[in-house]
């Protein structure tokens, strides 16, 4: 007789037990030490932004602000490959608390349409906002309830993220990101990159329902400074850019906002050699930018008599903003 036919139900039922009881704990462990770390893990910055935090200037957007430092009483929580949709429901969650502090916001000309690393969301589904959100895109599943099973087939994609940071390939500093290994410029492959550019749709293209919205929320929330930030592009994204006339139309409506301080910074000039891709600079380039835009930042703030920002020494010879 096999010896599965010679267990009993109640073996049956004590075994599966023992298996729940791993797979809650293994959870457990996983979400303790991998996924929630640390307010700077990429789940540990919504689990961060889901508290008062009455003195921090958030940050919100994608990759193109994710190494946007603004000092000691900054935050960031700008997402990889995130949809306006995501940041707006982070706006959501911040416009819920009883603060007065400025918030910065990327103004963006395209929208990635999608939700970015879902897995990072998994522990908050239970928030309805959240929940929400992972709908729209259609990421939402029953088993993000399921303690054991919420993160399967996302264990190793996480994993990475703890590794690489555990090798000291990035280090993440209030929220923002600073990458310590860069591969060398290669201007063949950046061509190539410019070349798709220039094949692909360039201009104004957020849904008016989005810019909507961002504009609803900061009427609805008068005691609170919007600092609007676009940064810099490659100039190839300029290329047969649609819709300019309704991007400086929107642009000209927000600045006469009392509460809007707009800063497009979409058309610096940088050479080929300080991006990464059309959208992103180079490392040295980005912390360059950070460092001006904090000044930037500590400039408004200075105008308006806002609390300053606590922010590091500036280096000798860094740019200042204009």
């Amino acid at each position: 007789m096999p010896p599965f036919k010679t267990l009993g139900w109640k073996n049956w039922i004590i075994a599966f037990l023992i298996l729940a009881g791993l797979g809650i704990g293994i959870d457990a462990v996983f979400t303790r030490y991998i996924v929630l770390r640390g307010p700077n893990s990429p789940s540990g910055r919504i689990a961060h932004l889901l508290e008062l935090n009455p003195n921090e200037i958030p940050v919100f957007g994608t990759s193109r602000v994710r190494s946007m430092d603004l000092g000691t009483n900054g935050f960031n929580y700008a997402q990889d490959a995130a949809s306006f949709a995501l940041t707006d429901v982070f706006l959501q969650i911040e416009l819920a608390k009883k603060k007065t502090t400025p918030i910065v916001v990327e103004f963006q000309f395209s929208d990635s349409g999608t939700l970015g690393d879902e897995a990072y969301l998994i522990p908050f589904a239970g928030d309805p906002r959240i929940r929400s959100v992972l709908s729209q895109f259609h990421k939402m599943s029953w088993r993000y309830f399921v303690p054991g099973l919420r993160y399967f087939g996302y264990y190793d994609w996480m994993l990475q993220d703890y590794l690489n940071e555990r090798r000291s390939f990035y280090r993440v500093t209030r929220g923002s990101i600073e990458y310590l290994r860069s591969p060398p410029f290669n201007q063949a492959r950046f061509n190539q990159i410019v070349r798709q550019r220039l094949d692909a749709d360039n201009g104004f293209l957020i849904d008016d329902s989005l810019t909507g919205r961002l504009i609803d929320e900061i009427k609805t929330h008068p005691q609170r400074l919007f600092i609007l930030v676009a940064t810099p592009v490659h100039r190839s994204c300029f290329h047969n850019f649609q819709n300019e006339d309704h991007l400086k139309s929107i642009e000209a409506r927000l600045e006469a906002m009392p509460n809007v301080e707009l800063i497009d910074w979409s058309r610096l000039p940088y050479p080929d050699t300080a991006f990464a891709d059309t959208v992103h600079l180079r490392p040295a380039e980005t912390a360059d930018l950070s460092q001006k835009f904090r000044i930037k930042v500590s400039q408004i703030l200075q105008q308006r008599n806002l609390p300053p920002l606590i922010t590091p020494e500036v280096t000798p010879g860094v740019a200042r903003a204009n």
